[in-house]
């Protein structure tokens, strides 16, 4: 077999098809990749155990084309590659993968407990006569949002496994049970918990409508460029989703805006005053003429002019200053508008996203 095709077009392939690779030692499928041609459709497919990306690019000319290989060996010989065309032959006899392009390089192959050479998993293919539950059509863009502004808030830990998932239906939720962050969107018909993992991989994705297929637990996102499979998460039933509701909808006595630039700026400048035994914490205090921010001990304070304040009344909130910088740095608007006045957190809104943040317990307003 052999397949000749253009240096850049395999390296926009490969930079997106690595994304894909797991690199599990543990599971050797995780560290190799499927470069394929059929019917004039290339196709990569790589996975990290539980998902599966393929990346496609139509109308590649050339004869039936089939190989398994290291990934990481791979892409890395392709990223460096400078000749206008790649030449890739598998050698069946020497068990390699003979590739030519400004020299001439072997590869060799991975072969599977039989000494045959290694057929790649195919998860699409095996769910392609199932009939799906639900389709829905979703838009890049969407997803987008989500990874810059609701990903910040999912839990790292495992704990609580169904908190490091995106809760989806309705609207999409994030939560380490500290910061609950919101998009107020339909995602999906019934509820779902979607893996971090997967929905981080969308961004390989160039087309802005993405077609969802659920079918039981699996989950298909597809465009023309590119398909993932992949898992839902467990737990939907320990989500607690009508709690984590209400708090998103808790109603704030006051509000007020400033500048996002200005907020951040400062928040770094006072990082620095905040010493091992704060545990993490600054003070925010509502006042009359803004919003002002100081270490616990004082030792740092600056204060920022409102851009709006309504309602405003004299309010102190301590605060994980980490956490805070998190969640503004995932706003895309240069204002940040705050809800404050209850004692167990504030509220920050941008458009259809909403992101509640737990103050720290300390009765400060008391």
């Amino acid at each position: 077999m052999k397949l000749t095709i253009g240096t850049e077009l395999m390296k926009d392939v490969m930079s997106r098809a690595i994304k894909g690779v797991g690199n599990n030692k543990l599971l050797p499928i995780t560290q190799m990749i499927c470069v394929s041609l059929k019917d004039g459709m290339l196709t990569t497919i790589t996975t990290d155990g539980t998902n599966y990306l393929y990346v496609k690019e139509q109308h590649v000319v050339g004869d039936d084309f089939y190989v398994v290989v290291d990934a990481n060996q791979f892409a890395k010989l392709i990223s460096k590659m400078t000749s206008d065309n790649i030449t890739m032959t598998v050698a069946e006899k020497t068990g390699a993968l003979n590739v030519k392009g400004n020299g001439n390089y072997v590869l060799e192959l991975p072969l599977d407990e039989d000494g045959e050479f290694i057929k790649f998993p195919d998860a699409y293919e095996k769910l392609m006569g199932s009939e799906f539950d639900e389709v829905v059509n979703i838009n890049k863009s969407t997803v987008q949002v989500i990874l810059e502004t609701v990903k910040p808030a999912l839990a790292t830990t495992f704990e609580n496994p169904e908190y490091t998932a995106y809760y989806a239906a309705d609207k999409v939720v994030a939560t380490d049970r500290t910061t609950i962050a919101s998009m107020d969107i339909k995602f999906c018909d019934t509820p779902k918990l979607i893996n971090a993992d997967f929905l981080d991989l969308v961004s390989v994705m160039r087309e802005e409508k993405i077609e969802a297929r659920y079918c039981g637990n699996d989950v298909i996102f597809t465009t023309q460029d590119a398909t993932i499979v992949g898992k839902l998460a467990d737990g939907i039933d320990d989500f607690a989703i009508d709690a984590i509701s209400e708090l998103i909808d808790q109603e704030f006595t006051s509000f007020c805006s400033v500048p996002k630039t200005e907020l951040l700026q400062m928040l770094d400048r006072l990082s620095l005053f905040v010493g091992p035994y704060d545990d993490n914490s600054v003070i925010l205090t509502f006042a009359n003429e803004g919003l002002q921010v100081s270490s616990k001990a004082s030792s740092g304070v600056e204060i920022i002019s409102y851009v709006a304040s309504e309602e405003h009344v004299n309010f102190t909130a301590p605060i994980n200053i980490n956490m805070l910088i998190k969640t503004v740095k995932s706003i895309s608007s240069d204002v940040i508008e705050m809800f404050y006045g209850d004692d167990s957190a504030i509220k920050i809104v941008d458009g259809n996203i909403t992101i509640v943040v737990a103050l720290n317990d300390e009765d400060v307003n008391e």
